[in-house]
């Protein structure tokens, strides 16, 4: 049941449109970044700018929003997704291309992205339990005191999301946007300039600025990304839900770095791949909320027999996540595969 439920919209207040505008979005939807055969042409730095300032372009745009820092009604929910994706995107592409950045600027765009992102996941956890993973529950199981539960809920929600807006509307979060466009060399008008970009190393610091050293350092990242799934990819059933969550981080990497370096993955090998990726991730994400919801039903104020059950069930959702995980996983290539779908330089 909990794997047919979709992301239900959280409500935006008529603010909104104060708040944040569209035009990272619509600037999202100009920039089209070149084939993968140019990709493979390309020098690491050129490469690294323009998916930094594609990426960049999903920021939404953030106006003077002062008196709306408590409110995250007023802060539109597409706005907050596409936060959520460009520090992923750029997170996974600080990390990939680190070899071509300057260390303390490195520390330092690592650090504030991680803040943001921690900053978004309360609200995310907070909404899913609200919107998915207890109604889901509230259909069989009508004799819980859900008035209780709604009431936690609420409060947990509204902390959460309170504490997403002061940081989505703080000045810490202003200067994170303009520091990435500084390290990067994006301009105003969403065009870059590599020469410009003040975080990235000297050439001779580098493991090198032609095409085929970014293409050897992409199959090394691809081969770690992939060894680092073992052996926890193939005995999912002796995992608890902690080292499950660490499992799923490492499939979230390997994923976001193929997805990153796709010009280096063969056509035939990358789709599946990529969809095998996708799977495992999104069932151990189910695993997460339900292990989330459990932890969560321990401080509301129901009856033990209550909890007990809701308990149970969280339980078994679990279990089935997890089995039907296991089997996605077992989709994977093994190594000869996977060195057969990298391109060559």
């Amino acid at each position: 049941m909990l794997r047919n439920m979709t992301r239900a919209p959280l409500a935006a207040s008529a603010t909104s449109s104060e708040v944040f505008s569209a035009a990272g979005a619509r600037q999202a939807e100009e920039i089209a970044l070149p084939s993968s055969a140019q990709m493979r042409r390309m020098s690491a730095s050129r490469l690294l700018v323009m998916h930094a300032a594609s990426a960049l372009a999903q920021w939404p745009a953030l106006t003077d929003a002062g008196e709306y820092v408590a409110h995250i009604d007023a802060i539109p929910p597409e706005a907050v997704h596409q936060l959520r994706i460009a520090t992923r995107r750029l997170r996974a592409l600080i990390d990939i291309y680190s070899p071509w950045l300057k260390p303390r600027w490195h520390r330092e765009l690592v650090a504030e992205l991680r803040w943001l992102g921690h900053s978004m996941g309360p609200a995310r956890d907070a909404d899913v339990l609200t919107t998915e993973t207890l109604p889901a529950l509230r259909l069989e199981y009508p004799e819980v005191d859900w008035i209780a539960v709604d009431a936690h809920l609420s409060k947990v929600r509204s902390d959460a999301r309170a504490q997403a807006a002061a940081a989505l509307t703080s000045d810490r979060q202003r200067a994170l946007h303009g520091l990435l466009r500084d390290a990067f060399g994006v301009q105003d008008n969403g065009t870059t300039d590599a020469r410009a970009a003040k975080a990235l190393r000297r050439p001779s610091r580098t493991p090198g600025k032609r095409p085929r050293a970014l293409a050897k350092h992409a199959h090394n990242v691809l081969r770690e990304r992939y060894i680092e799934l073992f052996p926890d990819c193939r005995q999912l059933a002796m995992l608890d839900t902690e080292q499950l969550h660490a499992l799923r981080v490492k499939i979230k990497k390997a994923r976001y770095s193929a997805e990153a370096l796709t010009p280096w993955l063969r056509k035939s090998f990358r789709s599946p791949y990529h969809e095998t990726l996708r799977t495992a991730q999104t069932l151990l994400g189910h695993i997460n909320d339900a292990a989330l919801a459990q932890r969560a039903l321990e401080d509301m104020l129901i009856s033990m027999e209550h909890r007990e059950t809701l308990t149970g069930r969280l339980d078994a959702i679990i279990v089935n996540a997890t089995s039907r995980a296991a089997h996605a996983l077992c989709q994977l290539p093994d190594a000869h595969r996977l060195e057969r779908g990298m391109r060559r330089a």
